[in-house]
């Protein structure tokens, strides 16, 4: 029998797992744990010819280093397109570095001017699943022909379709869709013995902001509430901070005009970002920033936190949202735990924020104390529940 994966298929990262000697793993590809949701197309030329079409084709890390230089035919964030009618996505395509336009049927179709050709939503996440999928097998050292692949709660019947056709155009034929939150819920242990729970899953992606409350009854994980901000995510920290480092240096507006100066400046606000999780003051330095002047900018968490309470604020009406849709009032019902997902949960400020509103100390171990990382734990939980269906877990 061939292998099941677990797949998160996120709007800026996703990831892939699989059931390894009992344990559910992630199987590192050449981009790390994590594989940005980002896809470039190269002109095919007379170089690339003789070649496989499929060397043109760059996913991850690789197809992001495009964005600056071949925007057009480097397509990001294609998971808010996947199902949706022209219609219903006009601003999504407003903010799009690739165009697209309305299809016969009235859906939406992208055009690839590297290729002189259109391409669909469900065509582009093929191609992150294929390279997943290609990961998994050499991990593995086995053939992989099925796999579970995790969705938001919100998603309708047509994007649901829509990612299992994406499934079957990156050759799998043994697909099946599982919730999110339910796929993060079963990677911290729930839904095993028999307690009931009342679960929050609060899942801060890179684009995107999904909460839901996920009732666990008899062993049964189900998704009673769902809201967000699908316009919210750790790429709006990124991008305040990089407002507030702009401010700080004279002249860095300009030379930002430059893509390779902006991008070389992304990067280094990204990792800035990541170790003020962790340290309370560090600095970004950049050698050569403008012919042999370098830049240097210190910031403080004090002041990154300052820079992103906007942001922060916007994460509090979702909650109060799904608060009224299944009845939890402290009277009615509590929140019993509290579920960690995505990258971005890492800032103290957003545990911070979740321990006021829920006076619950967000769980980061299971039973066993693995501490599961929020940013893998979709994939982990939806190979889990792939390999229950097997029988290898």
């Amino acid at each position: 029998a061939k292998a099941v994966v677990g797949i998160d298929l996120g709007t800026s990262n996703s990831a892939v797992a699989a059931i390894r000697d009992g344990h559910a793993q992630i199987i590192e590809g050449i981009d790390g744990p994590v594989t940005p949701s980002c896809v470039a197309l190269l002109q095919v030329n007379e170089l690339h010819s003789s070649l496989q079409h499929r060397d043109t084709v760059l996913v991850g890390q690789a197809a992001r280093r495009q964005a600056a230089v071949n925007s057009l035919n480097t397509y990001s964030s294609v998971k808010r397109l996947l199902g949706r009618r022209y219609s219903q996505i006009q601003d999504e395509l407003q903010l799009a570095s690739f165009e697209g336009r309305q299809s016969a049927d009235g859906g939406v179709e992208l055009l690839c001017p590297s290729r002189q050709t259109i391409l669909s939503a469900e065509q582009i996440s093929a191609f992150i699943l294929e390279r997943l999928v290609k990961q998994a097998e050499e991990g593995l050292e086995e053939d992989v022909d099925g796999a579970v692949i995790a969705v938001p709660a919100h998603f309708d019947d047509r994007q649901r379709k829509a990612t299992l056709e994406a499934g079957r155009l990156a050759g799998l034929t043994r697909l099946q869709v599982l919730h999110e939150p339910v796929a993060a819920s079963i990677a911290y242990g729930h839904g095993r013995g028999t307690e009931d729970s009342l679960i929050l899953v609060f899942d801060l992606g890179g684009g995107t902001f999904d909460v839901s409350l996920v009732e666990c009854f008899e062993g049964c994980l189900e998704v009673i509430a769902t809201g967000g901000d699908a316009r919210l995510g750790g790429n709006d920290w990124d991008s305040k901070l990089m407002r507030w480092v702009m401010q700080q240096v004279p002249g860095a507006e300009s030379r930002c005009k430059d893509p390779a100066a902006l991008h070389r400046l992304l990067e280094a606000v990204e990792s800035a970002k990541r170790r003020l999780s962790s340290e309370r003051s560090t600095d970004i330095h950049l050698p050569f920033w403008e012919g042999q002047r370098s830049l240097t900018v210190d910031i403080s968490r004090q002041q990154f936190e300052e820079a992103t309470g906007a942001l922060r604020a916007r994460l509090w009406p979702p909650l109060e949202q799904i608060g009224r849709q299944a009845f939890v009032e402290p009277q009615a019902r509590r929140i019993t735990q509290v579920v960690m997902v995505g990258g971005a949960t890492a800032m103290p400020q957003v545990q911070e924020f979740v321990q006021a509103v829920t006076g619950i100390q967000p769980q980061a171990l299971i039973a066993v104390q693995v501490t599961v990382d929020p940013a893998l734990c979709v994939a982990l939980g939806a190979a889990m529940y792939g390999g229950a269906l097997e029988g290898t877990l």
